[in-house]
């Protein structure tokens, strides 16, 4: 849209900017209101002693190492407290590496039901403290149908999930 002469203008279009100004002679400052006119003067103006450049010529600047020490003592001290919590055994199980007796003995009375179909089983004993170390092998001992039976058990994984026998 062009806007009619004589007109002020409109919402949609800024106001026409002033013409520029004629550039500053040396030893004069700019006309007023006018940012950015350059200072000169006999002595040579801003940078008269020469422009220093802001790195050595070899390429990047001296820069602080201490960003960098920082950030590896943050590492080292980090990668210490993992390895001491492994070592106080901060990453086993909450039980500490063996299998629940009590969780056992259940498991061991459901497999005998569900896969084996001995539905009149009680009273399991499974010894305590085993560990839950992938192929460890112990027994457990059950009641079937009132006689006392023997059940092997092995650990199949660290999870643990074990495998049960069948009663002998």
């Amino acid at each position: 849209m062009t806007q009619p002469p004589n007109q002020q203008p409109g919402w949609w279009q800024p106001p026409n900017p002033p013409p520029p100004a004629p550039p500053a002679q040396p030893g004069q400052y700019g006309p007023p209101g006018q940012y950015g006119a350059g200072f000169q003067s006999q002595y040579g103006g801003f940078g008269a002693f020469g422009a220093q450049p802001s790195t050595p010529p070899g390429g990047k600047g001296r820069r602080s190492k201490r960003p960098l020490l920082i950030t590896a003592l943050a590492v080292v001290v980090l990668a210490g407290g993992v390895v001491t919590a492994w070592l106080l055994g901060a990453f086993r199980g909450m039980a500490g590496d063996v299998i629940e007796p009590n969780s056992l003995e259940n498991g061991v009375l459901a497999v005998l039901r569900e896969s084996y179909g001995e539905q009149d089983v009680r009273n399991p004993r499974c010894p305590v403290d085993q560990p839950a170390r992938n192929g460890t092998t112990f027994e457990c001992t059950v009641d079937v149908a009132g006689e006392q039976k023997t059940v092997s058990i092995r650990v199949l994984n660290d999870k643990p999930e074990v495998e049960v026998g069948m009663p002998r």
